[in-house]
């Protein structure tokens, strides 16, 4: 490709920056689009228009035809990754969402493996059919393969719980995964048995329950007989206080049921509890230009506190991303000088050797994000763990790498120093955890405390936008390929970023257990409110009674 449309200088590498720019500018929108697009037309749609652009590229004809595509391409991808988070955010639970962001990043780095496998296949079958060279043909193949997946999604997306009509869910299925997201926002306080047992029908995160969607439980307030209705759902802070006619009886003097009383119950008994309304009102009413939204969105820690957390957490995959393994093996000490007259022997590492040695990057990735994401799921309050994981291996790989250049395991360019080197280049794949396990996170954080659908999605998407933007240029300082084989500037910043990332999952725990501390100090009040007023109101009826007397 980069013969055939004559690129010269750094063009190549201006049309991974159209990519970026094309992809920054994407988050915030395509993510706000999708609270009016139903995810299951916005993604498909995207999809396709990424498929036609990755087509027409077999067309072009210059390097600026691809820089055009590239943007426009960057675009249409900018909602897959934050926008998946999203929607499995809506769906799965703090116990059950690690592993599904988990399984969704590991495709991906699968896909990385086989990928390379895959384009040299095309390239060498079908390379000159058709009077096409190759390269063109990848990316036609490249398009058409991605639309049967398009259709998939137009048929069979689920979008949210409260706005899904996909086929294969029934109507109860649909309001257990409703009720499920609800009891997340509870705050986790203990509580008596009678006021835990409350209108939605899920078992608490920390059961550890992964029942299907409609598979019955004994608890299950929805599954109860028509007369054994659940108890009332206590009252929220906006909730009017119990009025004398309404309030619970005395054992000695109760209450004769009245008309209005009656109305009451039944009322309490069949309306969308207080917490549920309040949730359901702010999704379908927030507006996220509105200057409430945005108030809510910059006082709160999620929005700039996360962002940080993936931009550090980001730029922690610096080695992986920026194929620093590939680069060493291709400019390894070993090899020859290429300005000599005579360049003897030939480099150390053959073709094959240089696409295939790599693949074992994201094989570790694969490993540690599957192995984290269900940790973290079994101690859902714990993902910061990851957090200080990282930093241990972002502090050793590029140290150990740095004592190999500086001859600590003997010399720079033998065997021994460059089985080091390798082995600290595999290792470092395993930071690849930090992507389901970080996103899943922000989700839980946000989801507990109350955050309304739309507010997530601006934040998801501030955390890939923030970390895209960074490293549009953070590559080319640290990481630029005319710092191989040893990249130190690189190692370097990579030891600094780590020690940064550790410090600040730490800030992060403490402004989450403060947020934590807050919500329950304001239940507890509230249930302390409504003793007080139920108290009153008892005290009201025994003495009305009394004067009667």
């Amino acid at each position: 490709m980069k013969e055939s449309l004559s690129f010269r200088g750094s063009q190549l590498n201006q049309i991974n920056t159209c990519f970026t720019i094309g992809y920054v500018l994407g988050q915030v929108p395509s993510n706000l689009s999708l609270h009016y697009v139903p995810p299951r037309v916005f993604f498909p749609g995207m999809m396709v228009l990424w498929a036609g652009l990755t087509m027409v590229t077999a067309a072009a004809r210059r390097p600026g035809d691809v820089m055009a595509i590239r943007f426009f391409q960057g675009v249409a991808e900018s909602t897959t990754f934050v926008g998946t988070h999203y929607i499995l955010g809506s769906w799965y639970t703090e116990r059950e969402l690690g592993k599904r962001s988990g399984v969704f990043t590991a495709s991906g780095l699968a896909g990385t493996m086989i990928g390379g496998f895959v384009q040299s296949g095309i390239y060498r079958s079908m390379n000159g059919l058709r009077g096409m060279e190759g390269w063109r043909w990848l990316f036609i193949v490249d398009g058409i393969i991605t639309l049967p997946v398009a259709i998939y999604g137009f048929l069979l997306f689920p979008d949210t719980p409260r706005t899904t009509r996909a086929p294969y869910l029934s109507q109860a299925e649909r309001d257990l995964a409703v009720a499920r997201m609800e009891q997340q926002t509870q705050p986790a306080v203990v509580q008596s048995s009678a006021e835990t047992e409350t209108f939605t029908p899920h078992t608490s995160p920390s059961s550890g329950d992964h029942r299907r969607p409609g598979e019955s439980t004994h608890h299950n307030n929805f599954n109860k007989p028509p007369h054994q209705p659940g108890p009332p759902p206590p009252l929220s802070p906006s909730s009017p206080s119990p009025s004398p006619s309404t309030s619970s009886p005395s054992p000695d003097h109760p209450i004769e049921p009245t008309s209005s009383t009656t109305s009451s119950q039944t009322q309490t008994q069949t309306q969308t509890p207080p917490a549920a309304a309040k949730t359901e009102a702010s999704v379908s009413q927030t507006h996220p230009l509105s200057l409430p939204f945005l108030r809510s969105l910059f006082t709160s820690y999620h929005f700039p506190s996360f962002i940080l957390l993936w931009i550090l957490a980001g730029e922690t995959e610096s080695f992986s991303s920026n194929a620093l393994l590939s680069l060493y093996l291709k400019s390894h000490p070993s090899n020859p000088d290429p300005s000599a007259d005579n360049p003897t022997p030939a480099p150390r590492y053959s073709v094959a050797q240089l696409n295939n040695y790599p693949t074992g990057v994201p094989a570790v990735g694969i490993v540690s994000t599957l192995f984290f994401a269900f940790i973290t799921d079994l101690y859902p309050r714990h993902r910061s763990v990851v957090g200080y994981f990282i930093g241990v291996i972002g502090i050793l790989t590029p140290a150990m790498i740095l004592a190999a250049e500086k001859g600590r395991f003997g010399d720079p360019s033998g065997d021994k120093a460059t089985g080091v080197v390798m082995g600290m280049y595999y290792l470092a794949g395993s930071v690849y955890a930090c992507q389901a396990t970080f996103f899943a996170w922000a989700n839980d954080a946000m989801t507990r405390d109350g955050k309304e659908a739309v507010f997530r999605g601006v934040v998801l998407a501030g955390m890939n936008l923030g970390s895209n933007a960074v490293n549009a240029w953070w590559s080319i300082v640290f990481y630029g390929a005319g710092m191989a084989p040893w990249f130190e500037r690189g190692m370097w910043a990579m030891i600094a970023t780590s020690l940064a990332l550790a410090a600040w999952t730490g800030c992060l725990e403490w402004l989450e257990r403060r947020a934590r501390r807050k919500r329950e100090k304001g239940v507890m009040e509230e249930k302390e409110e409504r003793s007080r007023v139920r108290k009153d109101a008892e005290l009201a009826v025994r003495d009305e009674k009394n004067a009667e007397v």
